[in-house]
C-alpha cells in the first residue's frame, strides 16, 4: 500500500528539482492540488533534513545541492560509469564532439554523463535530463535490443511527437528503422530530434546481451554529413563494444561487433 504523505513529500520534492525557478508553497499546492498547510508542512520537513532551501527575498523554496551529493554517490558505486568515463574521453578527443552516456528509465533517455568535444559547438544537454527514445540516436539503439513488445509498449507510452520534420511518427516506420540500426550496429539521429543537429549511438550491453546505456556523439550537421555519421557509427560501434566487453558482454557469430572486434 502506498505512503500518500511520502507520495505528497516525493511529489514536491520532483515539482521542485524540475522546475527552472524556485517556486512558492502557493504555487505547488495549485500544481500538486494540495492545501497549503500541507505543502508548508512538507516543505518544513524536507528543510529540516536539508533536501530544499528558502530563498532569503521571498516565499520561495528550491531543491538544495544535498540531492546532487547523493545522485554523486550513487553515480560513483556505478561501474558503468568506471567502465566507460575513459571511452567518452577518448571519444571526444578523436572526434573533436560532444559525447553523451545515457540510460534508458520508464521509457525515457536519461544522460548521466557528458564530455564536451573541443570543436565550438556545445548541446543544450545536460546531466538527468530526460529525452525521448524514438527520435534520438541514444534510444534509437537501446530499442534495437529490446523486444518487439517492449519497443511498442513504450511508444503506446510517450507517443511519437514529432521533434523535426524528419521524425519517424509510426511504428511501422519505427520497426524498419530499427532493423537498419541492427544490422549496422549503431543508430542515427538524422535531424530528428533537434534542428540543425545530427547524432550517432551505440547501446551498451550486460553479460546478458541486455542494454543497460548508449554512448552518443553529436556533431551540428554542417560537421557531420552524413559520409562522416556512418563512419563515426562504424568507429563508435567498436568502442562501445569494448565497453559492453568490460561489463562481461560477449558477441553473438555474425553481429557487426563479432566481425569487427579482435578475437582475444
Amino acid at each position: 500500500m502506498e505512503n500518500k504523505s511520502l507520495a505528497k513529500a516525493l511529489g514536491v520534492l520532483e515539482a521542485l528539482s524540475i522546475s527552472e525557478c524556485p517556486l512558492s508553497a502557493a504555487q505547488l499546492g495549485q500544481q500538486l492540488k494540495l492545501t497549503r498547510p500541507t505543502v508548508y508542512r512538507i516543505l518544513g520537513t524536507l528543510s529540516r533534513h536539508e533536501y530544499v532551501t528558502r530563498e532569503p527575498d521571498g516565499p520561495f523554496y528550491r531543491p538544495s545541492f544535498k540531492l546532487l551529493e547523493l545522485g554523486h554517490q550513487v553515480l560513483e558505486r556505478t561501474d558503468l560509469l568506471d567502465a566507460a568515463r575513459p571511452t567518452l574521453r577518448k571519444l571526444a578527443a578523436q572526434f573533436r564532439e560532444t559525447v553523451h552516456l545515457a540510460v534508458e528509465e520508464e521509457g525515457r533517455i536519461v544522460y548521466l554523463d557528458k564530455v564536451e568535444g573541443s570543436g565550438p559547438f556545445c548541446t543544450n544537454s545536460r546531466t538527468g535530463r530526460r529525452v525521448p527514445m524514438h527520435c534520438t540516436a541514444l534510444g534509437k539503439s537501446v530499442l534495437a535490443h529490446l523486444s518487439g513488445e517492449r519497443v511498442r509498449a513504450i511508444l503506446r507510452r510517450h507517443g511519437m511527437l514529432r521533434g523535426t520534420t524528419r521524425t519517424i511518427v509510426t511504428v511501422a516506420g519505427m520497426e524498419c528503422e530499427l532493423d537498419r540500426v541492427r544490422r549496422q550496429g549503431y543508430a542515427i539521429d538524422d535531424v530528428e530530434f533537434e534542428e540543425g543537429v545530427r547524432c550517432v549511438g551505440v547501446a551498451v550491453l550486460d553479460h546478458r546481451g541486455i542494454p543497460i546505456a548508449g554512448i552518443s556523439v553529436s556533431a551540428p550537421v554542417s560537421r557531420m554529413p552524413q559520409a562522416r555519421a556512418h563512419k563515426i557509427g562504424r568507429i563508435l560501434r567498436d568502442a562501445v563494444a569494448e565497453v559492453s566487453r568490460t561489463l562481461g558482454w560477449r558477441p553473438a557469430a555474425g553481429t557487426p561487433q563479432e566481425k569487427a572486434t579482435p578475437r582475444r
